[in-house]
């Protein structure tokens, strides 16, 4: 094989010499010629990064990077959120940019992009954006960080109203009998959230005692092929907690226990299975949950009309969605005055600031709660006067 020129043959290795910036000079060593030209260029790349002050690292391989040193940190849904973001939304940007060569501009092209994204959407990809810069400017991979001043756009998301007890009825009336069932009363007496529920074991669900409850320790996982795989790791940590459940649940949770074989109870299969006892995948539930939009307006049906080829009337002239659920369980919860502190706990918000910002406009703004103050204006002889600070 043809040595290289200034490289030097020492045994099994070639080596060669490499000027620094202060003058010295560093040892390269490759066990073939272009194995050590290679090492050459990177470590002459690399000198000439730190005399220039500027990376040559692009930001495909920066977030690549990134992802692999923070993602074993992060919970399930916050890996999928990140790293659709850099696959789907950054990286067809600026992927092929250089690291410090990327501007405050480059960065508002990517959130042109996205500019008809709800609010929380692009709040969501705006975090994800900052954590990478901000963790490059930390290891001096850049001098100046272009993502200081990023904010999101996009439109609130419009307030959603909890099903009224009507409709409560209407729905459970609705899915009665059918596979849905369990997961809808899950939702609506819990406040669970669907991977929550999905991924909830028997062994988490104690019906005996004065106190019947659920542990929330796991969650269900649609990572590959909309295959489930349940992990012992709740979106936040405050996921973790202990819910009761009233008669209702309880009695409809034993009614499914006792449907259940006696090696389905040894196995502790979870609580919303697959004939064989395995978690849904993605595409079942989804087919469960077809039970309740075949049955809605939401579908351009009308209400009482009939389902062509299929013996099912239209009830459900409301929207449902999972997330309506869990909001409704929080709505009665706050509606029924329970301590603000509870209501964080039980719902498994990690910061009390979410469930004042969602749920404090409700406290005190119902008509019980104003009709005194209503007839203190206009009924003041039928009313003791009432004195504010």
């Amino acid at each position: 094989m043809p040595k290289n020129a200034g490289a030097k043959y020492q045994g099994k290795y070639y080596r060669k010499r490499v000027r620094r910036p202060d003058g010295g000079y560093a040892d390269v060593y490759g066990k073939t010629t272009a194995e050590l030209e290679e090492k050459v260029e990177d470590l002459k790349r690399r000198f000439a990064e730190e005399e220039s002050g500027v990376s040559t690292v692009y930001f495909y391989q920066y977030a690549s990077g990134w992802y692999k040193r923070t993602s074993p940190h992060m919970s399930p849904a916050c890996q999928a959120n990140n790293r659709r973001y850099i696959n789907n939304v950054i990286c067809p940007v600026i992927g092929q940019k250089v690291m410090g060569e990327i501007t405050s501009d480059d960065l508002a092209d990517i959130m042109a992009t996205v500019a008809g994204k709800s609010r929380s959407y692009q709040k969501s990809l705006v975090s994800t954006i900052k954590q990478i810069f901000d963790a490059a400017e930390e290891a001096d991979v850049i001098r100046k960080n272009p993502a200081r001043k990023l904010k999101a756009g996009g439109k609130k998301a419009a307030k959603k109203d909890a099903l009224t007890r009507e409709q409560e009825a209407v729905l459970l009336e609705t899915v009665k009998g059918l596979p849905v069932e369990l997961f809808v009363m899950l939702a609506l007496y819990t406040g669970m959230r669907r991977e929550e529920i999905l991924g909830l074991n028997w062994s988490r669900v104690h019906l005996d005692g004065s106190a019947p409850h659920i542990d929330v320790r796991q969650v269900c996982i649609f990572e590959t092929n909309t295959q489930p795989t349940i992990k012992p790791v709740p979106k936040t940590d405050a996921g973790w907690r202990t819910i009761p459940i009233p008669a209702q649940l309880r009695d409809r949770l034993r009614q499914e226990w006792d449907r259940l074989t006696e090696d389905q109870k040894k196995r502790k299969i979870p609580v919303i299975h697959r004939a064989d006892g395995s978690p849904l995948s993605y595409s079942a539930f989804r087919s469960q949950w077809r039970s309740i939009t075949t049955r809605s307006t939401e579908s351009g049906r009308a209400l009482g009309e009939k389902v062509r080829n299929r013996n099912i009337t239209v009830t459900i002239d409301f929207p449902v969605t999972p997330h309506l659920l869990r909001h409704t369980y929080i709505t009665r919860l706050v509606l029924a005055r329970v301590p603000m502190k509870r209501v964080q706990y039980l719902a498994g918000h990690s910061d009390p600031a979410i469930t004042l910002q969602i749920y404090t406009d409700l406290m005190e703004h119902t008509p019980e709660d104003l009709i005194g103050d209503v007839r203190s204006a206009f009924e003041p002889s039928e009313c003791t006067p009432r004195l504010y600070p």
